[in-house]
């Protein structure tokens, strides 16, 4: 019963359960590997996506919200090697990161494969870029120093980089909202052409 009390065997038996169904699914030879390439890439897009996106608007709706009446103390605690906190900007950061490696993946595949993607996946693709610009080039470095990963910030610093990182991360929850319907515009009613 580990796989239910331990969040990471859960994550790996989610993995094996979806290594069995490809498995079975690829038994019966359908699938080129172009198509399971391509096939891979989009899941791996969808799921590290899900887990950037997610997070992204759990900072903006619930966390950030939250913390702004909280003594010094209490953030301390939070922000301490191995809290809640740090976890989310792990995942965070690294669901951005893999979100863009899959997209670019994706991207390149269809244009290997002849297929010019339409102008809806590469405008959602460039707010994805600006996104993930905005986290790893601006969110992450501000939080390194207001979550004492890198030390030697003045609380008035943290509070200047509190504000540029909010700023970068709202702009993020703006770009996510039509950058996802763009996404699902390209592949099931197109906008553009």
């Amino acid at each position: 019963m580990g796989i239910f009390t331990n969040h990471k065997l859960a994550l790996v038996a989610g993995f094996v359960l979806a290594a069995v169904i490809m498995g079975i699914g690829l038994s019966a030879g359908n699938v080129g590997t172009a198509e399971l390439v391509g096939g891979l890439a989009r899941w791996g897009h969808f799921l590290a996506g899900i887990t950037w996106i997610g997070l992204l608007y759990y900072l903006n709706f619930c966390q950030v919200p939250s913390m702004g009446g909280l003594s010094a103390e209490t953030k301390g605690e939070l922000f301490k090697a191995d809290s809640v906190v740090r976890r989310v900007m792990w995942w965070f950061r690294w669901g951005a990161m893999f979100t863009l490696v899959f997209g670019i993946i994706l991207y390149m595949g269809m244009r290997h494969g002849g297929m010019m993607p339409g102008w809806d996946i590469q405008l959602g693709g460039l707010f994805g870029i600006i996104m993930w610009f905005n986290v790893w080039f601006i969110i992450w470095p501000a939080q390194k120093k207001i979550l004492g990963i890198v030390e030697g910030a003045s609380a008035d610093e943290k509070a200047a980089l509190g504000k540029r990182a909010l700023i970068a991360s709202r702009t993020n929850t703006i770009l996510s909202i039509p950058m996802l319907l763009l996404m699902a515009s390209s592949a099931h009613f197109r906008f553009f052409g």
